[in-house]
């Protein structure tokens, strides 16, 4: 484990400054879901279905419940997601289970996912694992399914999940084919990416944020998207929208019902420092412009700091007399004036 730097904060300015240019750049990483895109599934495996893409997303739904995580209080999204895919496989994950799998499978991850200082960051990149190695569905506990994802061309693509506010893609839905490249990518930069944040407390947010939650992800996703324009990558990866190119109606954040599912918004892993960030988020231009008003006065203290003191220099070198510039002004040359003492012997 180690502190983050330089590096991670540069990671972040460059997905923050470079995201929606990217997206106009490149408007084909959007997938347009369709209005009406939820259609029997007879329809698609019929003859005339032939000229689709292939379904190449497994049949499976990972959960995963964690430490103290209440799966009697989801029971009622997880259902409807069971009930819309009654062929599908249903796989809810637990200490246990996820400790057996990681272990097994990734076991070079296995030290970072058990020292880990929270349970979400285990759940992240979990999720990550499961899906590389057996692809499927991923979503979180609180979103209940609204359509069967097998009536819509999600199931053909190779990798979607939704975009995030203010930039940036979000990990509470993935859809996948297994071992998807940028999920090879993902896990490889696990390691480097196991950051302690203490300035000097921990900041569990931001430290599960830039060790393997959605600014690792989104960080992580950019860094992949620009291999793939580069021709480096060969794999696609999606982002959820509407007919139009609009990502917020699929966005998964807050209290939010989309196309495909409803988000009840838990977030059972945010504490304080996490509501601090989510409101400086949700009024970012104002903490801009705040911070804008700061510095502008700080630097403008320090101009004039600066500026009175050599004012009063040149003064002083001026009228040397008294202060400063009357000390300066004698010379060990100049022959001294004896004192009255001095006089008297």
């Amino acid at each position: 484990m180690s502190r983050p730097g330089t590096g991670q904060l540069g990671e972040i300015a460059l997905t923050y400054s470079t995201f929606y240019p990217l997206l106009h750049n490149h408007p084909d990483i959007l997938y347009r879901h369709p209005e009406n895109a939820s259609f029997p599934v007879s329809d698609l495996e019929s003859p005339e279905s032939s000229s689709l893409d292939p379904v190449v997303v497994p049949k499976i739904i990972h959960q995963i419940a964690l430490g103290n995580a209440s799966v009697s209080k989801y029971q009622a999204a997880i259902t409807s997601c069971t009930d819309l895919h009654p062929d599908w496989k249903h796989q809810l994950w637990t200490d246990v289970n996820a400790t057996a799998f990681i272990a097994e499978f990734y076991p070079d991850i296995l030290p970072h996912y058990t020292n880990y200082a929270q349970n979400i960051q285990r759940a992240n990149i979990l999720r990550y694992a499961l899906l590389h190695h057996s692809g499927g569905i991923y979503v979180d506990l609180d979103v209940t399914c609204r359509v069967p994802l097998d009536s819509t061309p999600i199931v053909r693509l190779p990798y979607v999940s939704p975009g995030a506010h203010p930039a940036g893609v979000n990990n509470a839905f993935i859809a996948t084919e297994p071992g998807h490249p940028f999920l090879t990518q993902l896990l490889e930069n696990v390691p480097s990416h196991d950051l302690h944040w203490a300035l000097p407390m921990r900041i569990p947010y931001v430290e599960n944020m830039l060790s393997t939650g959605c600014m690792f992800y989104s960080n992580q996703w950019m860094s992949y998207v620009r291999g793939l324009m580069a021709g480096r990558e060969s794999r696609k990866v999606y982002i959820l929208s509407d007919e139009q190119g609009d990502m917020a109606p699929h966005m998964l954040r807050g209290k939010v019902t989309t196309p495909i599912f409803v988000h009840g918004g838990a977030s059972s892993w945010h504490g304080w420092d996490a509501a601090l960030f989510l409101t400086i988020g949700e009024h970012y231009t104002f903490y801009l412009g705040l911070l804008f008003v700061a510095l502008t006065f700080f630097f403008g203290a320090a101009y004039f700091y600066t500026t009175s003191r050599r004012s009063y220099r040149r003064r002083c070198r001026l009228f040397p007399f008294g202060g400063v510039a009357a000390r300066k002004s004698w010379s060990p040359t100049r022959p001294r004036k004896p004192s009255v003492s001095q006089s008297m012997v």
